[in-house]
């Protein structure tokens, strides 16, 4: 068994491994490094792609996914391969997948997988082939609200490719969870309302649960989006039952928080329901701001404060991963 790293070491974005066995080459994740020159797609020699036979995916976000249809284009001929929910997840259109839920080997490639706590149907793999063992955390994180996840723990594996995206910055969980609510809650005490750009899938339900337990007097409003991932958490596995009383944003609307599902203000209905807001308010990131956009654009204005909620590992909790397992060797991704 050999892994070949296309993406994701030494950067933050572009997760993508091939893995090849005298039987089987598969990738786990095809993502895209945003804003690069030339598309940012994986460092995959062309005349491999057509035979690869699957591609696994941990969950759906663009860094761990966006470029199939780069793959498809360049002669990929397999099965994609995910939980049914983040099939659902995709923007993008397929053709040939499995559903991960069905599966527990393909031929001699032996298959576990465990929930990874970082959105609805993501998860972390451990494939066994030829006597070798390799194991995919994906992004990976025991300190979820809302999420379920299987621990990670007395696993043993040849090889493990661990989330460490938050590298150096050892402190705490909680001590991020402390700094975010102080400063909504100063924010809201600054300004008519606060804008929350999120992801469509993930942390914008954590951040929500968070606010309601401890500003409990906020009121909030939503586009249609979140207002169904909301919904939508009711009826699947997760550790927290959500309060569904989020109204639909409309102009006008007195709500104290306002969630919009695309972080960098992409689309035109974010972009609307941003303008509207930062008229008499404040907007709050608490990712990754990618350059060019309007949410740069409105931390260029003093308009936008970047802000972390942890949705990864840092280094500490990564030596810890290392510690309750038994790893021959482990390699750090997603951090420079």
């Amino acid at each position: 068994m050999k892994l070949y790293i296309a993406g994701g070491c030494g950067e933050h974005g572009r997760n993508c491994f091939l893995v090849q066995t005298s039987t089987i080459q598969f990738l786990v994740d095809c993502g895209l490094m945003a804003d690069e020159v030339g598309g940012g797609y994986p460092r995959l020699d062309k005349e491999i792609i057509p035979q690869i036979d699957y591609i696994f995916l941990t969950h759906s976000h663009l860094d761990h996914t966006g470029a199939y249809p780069w793959l498809v284009k360049n002669g990929f001929k397999g099965k994609l391969i995910a939980t049914k929910e983040t099939l659902n997840q995709l923007s993008f259109k397929f053709n040939d997948y499995l559903y991960l839920e069905d599966l527990k080997q393909l031929g001699n490639l032996k298959i576990c997988y465990g929930k990874s706590g970082h959105c609805l149907g993501s998860v972390w793999y451990q494939f066994e082939n030829e006597g070798k063992t390799i194991l995919f955390s994906g992004d990976y994180s025991e300190n979820t609200l809302v999420y379920s996840f299987d621990e990670i723990i007395n696993r043993t594996a040849d090889l493990a490719v661990i989330d460490c995206a938050y590298g150096k910055d050892i402190r705490p969980y909680e001590m991020y969870c402390e700094l975010f609510v102080q400063e909504v809650d100063m924010l809201n005490k600054q300004y008519n309302q606060i804008l929350l750009p999120v992801p469509k899938y993930g942390r914008g339900l954590e951040l929500y649960a968070l606010l309601k337990e401890k500003l409990p007097h906020l009121n909030y409003a939503a586009d249609l989006h979140f207002i169904n991932q909301v919904k939508r958490s009711l009826s699947s596995d997760c550790r927290k039952i959500l309060d569904t009383n989020v109204e639909l944003y409309k102009q006008d609307c007195r709500a104290d928080i306002v969630f919009v599902s695309n972080p960098q203000l992409k689309t035109e209905e974010s972009k609307k329901i941003a303008k509207e807001v930062i008229k008499h308010g404040f907007a709050l990131m608490t990712g990754t701001v990618e350059s060019g956009t309007y949410s740069a654009n409105l931390i260029q204005k003093n308009k936008m404060k970047v802000i972390r909620y942890p949705v990864h590992l840092n280094e500490k909790q990564y030596l810890e991963i290392l510690n309750k397992n038994n790893f021959k060797r482990a390699i750090a991704y997603h951090c420079p």
